[in-house]
Order: C-alpha cells, then sequence, then structure tokens
C-alpha cells in the first residue's frame, strides 16, 4: 500500500537533520557519532545531511552547547562520505559577517564537488550579539529588513560580484550555490517571503505557526515554473507497536516538552505530547500512516529525518535509519534508484 507522496514536480528525498545538542556523553562524542550516523546514511541512501548551529552553552541551567561551526563539521563529514549533500539548518546569520559566510560555503562547495545546501536564519541571542560586536536592530522590521539585507549580500558575494569598491571578490566564487540558499522560517510571512525570493525552506518539527501554515505559504509565493525546495523536520521513532515505542519514549518525550511546553497548547498525556512534538512512531506502517496524513506533507520536496533525544546509543539510530529507508520511505513515495539516476 502507497500513501500520498510529495508534489509530483520533484522527487522526495530524505535526508538527515541533527541538533548536536543532546548528548548521551560529551559532547565531543556526539559530535563523533552523527559523523558516523551521517556517513552510515549515505550508504542506506539517505540524500542529504543537516546540522544546525547553535553558540554557547550554560551547564548550570542543563544546557551543554550545540555546533557553533558547522562549516567545520560538514568539512570534516565531506571527507568520510561521496555523494551526501552538505546543509547548514541553519546558519544564524545576524551572529555573522555576510562575507565570512560565503567565503566559507564557497570554500567547502568546491572541495566537497559542489555538495553544499546553504541554509540561513534569523535570530541569535541578543546578549551574544553584542559580544561579538555586532549592530543589533531593535525594531522587528528593521531586523527583518536587515536579516534579508544580509541573505543578499551572501548570494551576491557567491555569484562573483565586486565587494569593494576597487573590484575585489571571493575566492572562489561559486554562483551555482547562490542557487541552493535556503531559509529556516518559523512564520507564515517568513516563508511567503522564501518563496517570492525563489529559495528553499526548512520548515521545523516543533514551532508556534503550523507546519501546514508556513509550507502552505510558501508556496503561494513561489512564482510560476519555480521548482519548490520545501524540507520538513519529521521526526520519528519505531517499535514494534505504537504503544511499545510510546512506552520507550516516555522518558525524552517529557523531557523534550519541558522545553516546548510554554508555547505550545496543552497536553495531558504522553500521546498527546508526542501528537503535538510531531513524533510519527510505532510501526514502519504506522509511522509511514502518521507521515503521509500530516498536513504539511503534499507540500514537501524533502523529509529531514531526527534522530536524536529519544535513542539510547548510536546502535538504536542506525537501525531506525536503515528501517526508515527501507520500509518506511517507499511508501511515501520515495525511490532510491530514481533519485540517484
Amino acid at each position: 500500500m502507497s500513501f500520498t507522496s510529495a508534489p509530483a514536480v520533484q522527487a522526495l528525498r530524505i535526508g538527515l537533520f541533527a541538533h548536536l545538542a543532546e548528548h548521551r556523553a560529551a559532547v565531543e562524542q556526539t559530535y563523533l557519532d552523527f559523523l558516523e550516523l551521517f556517513e552510515f546514511g549515505e550508504r542506506v541512501g539517505v540524500e542529504s545531511a543537516w546540522v544546525r548551529q547553535f553558540h554557547l552553552a550554560k551547564p548550570a541551567a542543563g544546557r551543554f552547547g550545540g555546533l557553533p561551526s558547522p562549516f567545520v563539521f560538514l568539512g570534516v563529514l565531506a571527507g568520510r562520505t561521496t555523494t551526501l549533500r552538505l546543509g547548514t539548518a541553519a546558519v544564524t546569520l545576524p551572529l555573522e559577517l555576510p562575507l565570512r559566510v560565503a567565503e566559507d560555503a564557497a570554500v567547502l562547495d568546491a572541495l566537497s564537488g559542489g555538495r553544499v545546501e546553504l541554509g540561513l536564519a534569523n535570530g541569535g541571542q541578543p546578549d551574544l550579539v553584542s559580544r561579538l560586536g555586532l549592530p543589533a536592530a531593535e525594531d522587528p522590521v528593521a531586523r527583518r529588513r536587515s536579516y534579508l539585507d544580509k541573505v543578499d549580500e551572501v548570494a551576491a558575494a557567491l555569484r562573483g560580484e565586486a565587494i569593494t569598491a576597487d573590484g575585489e571578490v571571493i575566492v572562489p566564487a561559486r554562483p551555482g550555490l547562490a542557487d541552493r540558499i535556503w531559509q529556516a522560517t518559523l512564520t507564515e510571512r517568513s516563508a511567503f517571503e522564501a518563496g517570492q525570493r525563489g529559495e528553499g525552506v526548512l520548515i521545523g518539527t516543533t514551532q508556534v505557526v503550523p507546519a501546514e501554515v508556513s509550507a502552505a505559504a510558501y508556496h503561494r509565493g513561489l512564482a510560476d515554473g519555480v521548482p519548490p525546495r520545501l524540507g520538513l523536520s519529521t521526526w520519528i521513532f519505531p517499535g514494534r507497536d505504537r504503544d511499545e515505542a510510546l512506552r520507550r519514549a516516555e522518558h525524552g518525550l517529557r523531557a523534550k516538552w519541558e522545553w516546548a511546553k510554554d508555547f505550545l497548547p496543552r497536553a495531558d498525556s504522553v500521546a498527546q505530547i508526542a501528537e503535538r512534538l510531531n513524533l510519527h512512531y510505532g510501526s514502519p506502517a504506522d509511522i509511514a500512516a502518521s507521515i503521509s496524513g500530516h498536513p504539511a506533507f503534499g507540500h514537501t520536496t524533502q523529509l529531514q529525518l531526527q534522530l536524536d533525544g529519544l535513542y539510547r546509543n548510536l546502535d538504536e539510530q542506525k537501525e531506525a535509519l536503515g528501517l526508515f529507508t527501507s520500509q518506511v520511505a517507499p511508501e511515501l513515495g520515495w525511490a532510491r534508484e530514481a533519485v540517484a539516476a
């Protein structure tokens, strides 16, 4: 039995997304584990790896930090893989110099054979902006305008446009990468604007605005003939059936809920928590039915699996990933051979 697949304009693609901020051991071990998981993912058909940038830690509050330097991590991954797309999901642009983002992305793209997917995001920690010596706009409209201006600066630099008055350009220029920019969005308006600009859009598992609202807005913004690029984060946890999977996932779900409960609708049971957090769980058939029934799925061109937070070890993550590409993804319209071709 097959379910309705993503829009026919593109083959559905499968990516793997990592927060790199939830640690079973040392932070360094988390990096090493996900490098190994991404390598394994390439072997079982995963087409892209996506990593989130996150600065600083606060151990006294239980926040032990994530990945501040995605280009360094992806550079190591590039040397350990051959076909895997290398995605940032996303670089927080207000905390960066656009020229340096363009240069780092361009070097990585050149050395990896053109495999970079450049995801960018607005936002950032206010205190960190000042610590980095960067200007910060107070007004939300001004912040949004400043962010989009920086996106344009990155794209222009990648295309080889002059940076200085006397005509200096970045080395190497990567004009093709300017067409592989994605925006991580949290609102209907920002998703619509990403579509208007012809860029890709990255929609998270957990956000205030329902994913389907952002996804529909993105497609409304696209001009006729512009192929959509919509990545939907997809949190999965397999088990023999839904009840068994939910029992095993309960501890991790409750921990995640402590972070999300202040901005999501109330949940009075573990099953409701799983629903609020958009977890797809159970047997392969259960997971396929759950994903295909999600209102945003019909707009999606790339599922970006999340395998962090609920798994006890790397072997469990590998097992879940192999199960997904072999038994779940084909039921969603994914064909490994067709995508590879």
